[in-house]
């Protein structure tokens, strides 16, 4: 067989080696971006299923306060209607919390979050404080 035929050959050989190397690579890499999206949707899946979870928890705090807020007022002194004030107003802020939560993505409100903290970060830490506080009582009363 002539050099010139068992080059060509080599050639077409390589050229068919590549082919089939590309297209297997090109297969798993498809596969691969088909498994990712599945896991990113089940991830958004879970994250929107927490976040209507989260609002409902919201709107029966909100609704928990509001029924406190209006025990005492029923006190009927000057005092207790102060407080039952407070209690309506921080009821109404809870609501509208829970309908944030509802509305907004979890990227929109992971954003909403970081930007409050770079504009306001002594009011941020003092409220990350009073939050670990709460559910440390929480969760040592729950284990009591």
């Amino acid at each position: 067989m002539p050099e010139a035929t068992v080059a060509s050959e080599l050639q077409g050989a390589a050229r068919d080696a590549v082919a089939t190397t590309k297209g297997a690579i090109a297969d798993v890499a498809s596969r691969v971006k088909e498994k990712v999206s599945e896991l990113g949707e089940s991830a958004g899946e879970k994250l929107h299923s927490g976040r209507l979870s989260t609002a409902s928890a919201l709107d029966s705090a909100a609704k928990g306060l509001h029924s406190k807020a209006d025990t005492v007022g029923r006190v009927g002194h000057e005092a207790a209607d102060t407080v039952s004030r407070v209690g309506h107003d921080a009821a109404d802020k809870v609501g509208e919390t829970a309908k944030y939560v509802r509305s907004h993505g979890a990227k929109d409100i992971l954003s909403d979050v970081e930007h409050f903290v770079r504009r306001n970060p002594g009011k941020s830490v003092i409220a990350a404080a009073a939050v670990g506080f709460l559910v440390g009582r929480a969760l040592r009363s729950s284990s009591d």
